[in-house]
């Protein structure tokens, strides 16, 4: 049994081997480039909204726009939460200390 290999058959495959060789080279590229840079989020301890403070740690004020100013007490440094969070967060911080006030 002889096949014969036709010119637009053989053409057709190569067409399609070289698109699957394209992606499949795209994809190793592209795992290499992010083993390479892992991430821009190197120091996690830069971000200043990734502590958790608690009450001993800061002192908290809103300012005259009901934006949220949270101190550190270390550092001097401060955050300013939006006047919608800063009130949430501040109406929950006062209720806990008008708890604890009223337990004692």
């Amino acid at each position: 049994m002889k096949t014969v290999l036709n010119k637009e058959k053989v053409i057709a495959l190569a067409k399609k081997a070289f698109t699957y060789a394209i992606i499949v080279g795209a994809l190793v590229i592209g795992f290499f480039i992010g083993k390479k840079f892992p991430s821009n989020n190197l120091n996690p301890q830069s971000n200043l909204y990734s502590h958790a403070y608690n009450e001993n740690e800061v002192s908290i004020a809103v300012n005259e726009s009901n934006e949220l100013l949270i101190f550190d007490k270390k550092t001097g440094k401060y955050i300013i939460y939006s006047d919608g969070i800063g009130m949430i967060v501040f109406k929950m911080y006062t209720n806990r200390i008008y708890q604890k006030a009223i337990e004692k």
